[in-house]
């Protein structure tokens, strides 16, 4: 699920982009081992799930910071 850039802008206002990376940091370190736990637990794991998930929404609001910075 995307969220529109102005949903994200909301959302992450108060929060340093060095504070999105280490928070994106630590999510890809928790998914991994999760996954390292066992592939097929780990997917049907709702906590991966919404690791996966908010990996997403900190990746996006990276990304759109950098675009903005670009323009």
């Amino acid at each position: 699920m995307m969220f529109p850039p102005e949903d994200l802008k909301a959302m992450y206002i108060k929060v340093t982009t060095e504070d999105l990376e280490a928070r994106l940091e630590e999510l890809r370190d928790k998914i991994s081992h999760l996954r390292s736990r066992g592939l097929s637990w780990a997917y049907d794991s709702r906590e991966i799930r919404i690791a996966e998930h908010n990996e997403d929404l900190v990746f996006a609001e990276l990304r759109r910071r950098k675009e903005e910075d670009v323009k």
